[in-house]
């Protein structure tokens, strides 16, 4: 892939939380998962697996402990972290799985459960007592009506570069 269209690919990624009812096929959430499997960790330790949620109740159930995408969304890919491992392997996990999800022409959003939904989680879905379980990355067909219905940001788009970075010193 030229270099301009991997730049434009990673810059265009926004947060997306509208989704048709349209499913997702088995071999796409697997392209994905391969994206995410490939993940670089620290110290290679690959501290995080995938439980991939489908179930309509589950979702919703999610979405009702704060993770609100969920309950519409075609998939979830719940992060199963060791508890010892550092929630930077989790951002990096969640942003390639986002960046995969794009790449196959879908939307995606970084969510995390709320209150007592990562005990709730893991106690429905068997995750074992050493697993975190708070993020998750819904993924789904991009409900582009809704998304145009929605109000516009007041900030507009991104800060300018020379307002961004900072060369030698702040």
């Amino acid at each position: 892939m030229p270099r301009a269209e991997v730049l434009k690919l990673m810059r265009n990624l926004r947060a997306v939380r509208e989704y048709t009812a349209e499913p997702v096929s088995e071999e796409t959430i697997n392209d994905i998962l391969d994206v995410g499997r490939w993940t670089g960790t620290g110290s290679n330790r690959q501290p995080t697996d995938i439980v991939v949620v489908r179930d309509p109740e589950v979702k919703q159930k999610m979405g009702e402990w704060g993770a609100r995408p969920a309950a519409t969304a075609a998939v979830v890919l719940l992060l199963a972290t060791k508890d010892d491992a550092g929630s930077l392997d989790e951002g990096r996990y969640a942003e390639r799985l986002l960046l995969a999800a794009k790449a196959c022409g879908l939307g995606g959003c970084l969510a995390t459960l709320k209150n007592e939904g990562p005990e709730e989680i893991k106690k429905l879905l068997g995750i074992p007592d050493d697993r975190r379980a708070r993020a998750l990355v819904t993924i789904g067909h991009i409900d582009r009506a809704a998304r145009q219905a929605l109000p516009k940001n007041p900030r507009g788009g991104r800060k300018p570069m020379a307002e961004f970075a900072h060369w030698d010193r702040y």
